[in-house]
């Protein structure tokens, strides 16, 4: 068996005296030596020796130098172990065929015999680097290849030298590019725009990236060139679909609504202040239509808010309708037609921006279209109701020319539109803005009047129509303004919502019933009883009913003179607590009527829930009941409903006598409105009961 501690050189020489040298002289220097005759025999012990290096003899009888060479590296156990050709020939022809079947070195005869060993061992010592080089040559192409990256060495002429990398495949199937141009690995319109960047990267230096679209339109890559040396370039391929595909996720998350698919706030502002730009650039028009859906929060707080996304879903639907170009009419050319877009930047508010706006009559058409376009009825899990927008319009420059006015402008002009009767569209005019202004500085007013106590109760009575006689009264909330004079509760009482004031005016109106009560019932009008309308957020906050029971222990009087009167949207909103609260109060001995009823979405089954006393018809339907169809029509279902419930029923708004008529025919209860009388401060409303037979009077907020 060989030594395998000493390198193990073969030596394969037809010459004895050659053959002792190398002995003699390998030998003491540490090696191995194994000496063979002829290649035949050489080449059968090869594989069983494995030597370290071969010193093979070029010119041998039977099988040359040549052939052996040859041999060795065809094997692949072989086929990196050092070959040295030794040869007495100077001819340079058989050194270069040496070189070109494999051979690693050669050394001429006579040989300088000192030398060898040191010869011998130096070339062991390259061998074994290079092999730790070519050992980390092939992991380092093996790990390319777990990299999804496609490594490209391309030279100037755009011709691939070498590839090495991931699985990725760029091209019809061609796999071997190596020699090849560009366009045999990326489609051509793409390997087209690499070259370029190519070219940049060779005369400038650097890095260049180009990102590009593959030829099935579905996935995005990302190629670096680099500039290796003036006649090559480095190319680093990425896909990047992923990365565009969780980017492009990001920004809809950032600046699209979920719900409804729009571009949202963020995204509008953004694309607001690039038309303002642009407008000032090119000195264009802008219009900025704000809309806000009339009491969209009582399809949540009824329905429930999957209703009221659904609704807006649908909303969204009909406004895009509104504002697609290929419909647009407002134009009597076709050219130049103005860029529209809708976005949602709240809860139920939308807005439309016009670029590049002609006439102001275009915008006139899509609002107009707005309106219209909401007026059909919605329908879902079957209910049907409409909803109706109110549209504020600012123009830009003349209503504003930045961001912040424009907005503010559209909103005060919504404001406007709400005002004067909501489903509608109003400009904007700087008389709005002076109303704006009025309107914050009655908010101040009303916050001084709430801590001076500048308000008053004026009572209207309520009538039995059987009778004639005087069965309640309803209080109603009264400003008397130190500048202003009368202030009208259509005004300071939204404020008072839209503030969150709300909450402390309607306890400061029961503290003052209770302490009417009291007078009262010191007085000969003992048997009167308040009702006074309690707002959402009033039942809604937790110590309700031990803030009432408090006021009116405070007072003295008994709970069952005081009404307190609901909207019916509230009995809708979370039905649960409501009918816990309603059954608490009525267990304490008040009594409870739903005011303003048919406006809101309760039906029979859900009335039976609650512990009610009374229903009070909304006087937009007592206007109307002797004149059209459908004011009878509502007024007389509401009539059978309760009657069917055990309810009595109110009709508020009473003035003519073809409505008494109309409501004593169909057996409704009680009436209250100017026909009868007007609401009057305290004193006056005593001495008109005194008038009258006074009997179980009862007065509404």
């Amino acid at each position: 068996m060989t030594d395998r501690s000493n390198p193990v050189v073969m030596v394969v020489d037809d010459d004895p005296a050659v053959r002792l040298l190398c002995e003699q002289s390998l030998g003491p220097a540490g090696f191995n030596v194994l000496c063979f005759p002829d290649g035949v025999s050489a080449l059968e012990a090869l594989s069983a020796l494995q030597p370290d290096i071969i010193l093979l003899d070029v010119e041998m009888p039977g099988t040359d130098g040549f052939s052996v060479c040859q041999e060795i590296r065809a094997r692949k156990s072989t086929t990196d172990i050092p070959i040295v050709m030794v040869t007495g020939n100077d001819d340079t022809e058989p050194i270069n065929r040496a070189y070109d079947l494999g051979a690693t070195d050669f050394i001429r005869k006579p040989i300088a015999w000192a030398v060898l060993p040191h010869r011998v061992r130096y070339l062991l010592r390259a061998n074994a680097a290079f092999a730790d080089l070519r050992r980390a040559e092939q992991k380092t192409r093996a790990l390319l290849k777990t990299i999804p990256d496609m490594i490209l060495s391309i030279d100037s002429k755009g011709v691939i030298q070498e590839l090495v990398g991931g699985d990725m495949r760029y091209s019809d199937g061609c796999e071997n590019h190596v020699g090849q141009p560009l366009e045999s690995f990326f489609p051509p319109a793409v390997a087209k725009t690499v070259r370029e960047y190519m070219h940049v990267a060779l005369a400038k230096g650097g890095v260049h990236v180009c990102e590009h679209v593959l030829a099935d339109n579905k996935r995005y890559c990302e190629t670096r060139l680099i500039a290796r040396d003036e006649n090559n370039v480095l190319a680093i391929v990425r896909d990047i679909t992923d990365r565009k595909e969780s980017a492009a996720k990001i920004h809809r998350l950032a600046y699209y609504d979920n719900l409804t698919g729009l571009p949202n706030r963020q995204q509008f502002l953004r694309d607001l202040r690039l038309a303002i730009a642009i407008g000032r650039r090119e000195e264009t028009s802008i219009a900025l239509l704000f809309i806000d859906l009339d009491r969209f929060k009582r399809i949540n707080d009824t329905l429930g808010h999957s209703v009221g996304d659904m609704l807006l879903k649908s909303v969204a639907k009909r406004l895009e309708n509104c504002v697609r170009n290929s419909d647009y009419v407002a134009r009597l050319d076709t050219q130049d037609l103005p860029n529209v877009q809708l976005s949602r930047v709240g809860g139920d508010e939308f807005v439309i921006l016009m670029t590049n706006i002609k006439y102001e009559e275009e915008t006139s058409v899509v609002a107009k279209r707005i309106v219209d376009a909401l007026a059909a009825p919605f329908n879902f899990k079957d209910h049907q109701f409409v909803v109706t927008p109110s549209v504020g319009i600012a123009m830009f420059p003349g209503d504003g020319d930045n961001v912040e006015d424009l907005l503010m402008n559209a909103d005060i002009a919504m404001y406007r539109a709400k005002s004067a009767g909501r489903n509608m569209y109003r400009f904007y005019s700087d008389t709005m803005r002076t109303r704006s202004l009025e309107r914050l500085d009655l908010e101040g007013d009303l916050r001084k009047a709430i801590a001076n106590g500048e308000f008053c109760l004026h009572y209207q009575p309520k009538v039995e129509i059987a009778t004639w006689s005087i069965v309640g009264v309803e209080a109603l909330l009264r400003w008397n303004h130190a500048e202003r004079g009368w202030v009208s509760p259509g005004e300071f009482i939204p404020i008072a919502e839209d503030t969150g004031l709300i909450e402390q005016v309607g306890e400061w109106v029961i503290r003052e019933a209770c302490s009417q009560l009291r007078k009262w019932q010191d007085s000969d009008l003992d048997k009167l009883s308040i009702a006074v309308n309690v707002s959402s957020k009033q039942i809604g906050s937790g110590d309700f009913l031990h803030t009432v029971l408090n006021l009116v222990e405070k007072a003295a009087v008994r709970p069952q003179l005081l009404e307190l009167e609901i909207t019916e949207s509230l009995l809708m909103t979370d039905v649960q607590e409501t009918v816990a609260a309603l059954v608490s109060l009525r267990e304490a001995g008040f009594r409870l009527s739903v005011d303003d009823f048919g406006t809101g979405y309760s039906s029979l089954a859900y009335l039976k829930q609650f512990p009610l006393n009374a229903l009070k018809i909304d006087r937009s339907f007592v206007q109307g009941l002797h004149q059209n169809a459908d004011g009878a029509t509502i007024c007389t279902a509401i009539l059978a409903m309760a009657k069917e419930l055990g309810l009595k029923v109110i009709a508020e708004g009473v003035e003519f006598e073809e409505q008494l008529e109309f409501l004593r025919k169909h057996r409704c209860d009680e009436i209250q409105g100017f026909l009868f009388s007007k609401p009057l401060p305290a004193d006056e409303l005593e001495e008109f009961v005194r008038r009258h037979e006074s009997v179980d009077v009862v007065v509404t907020l």
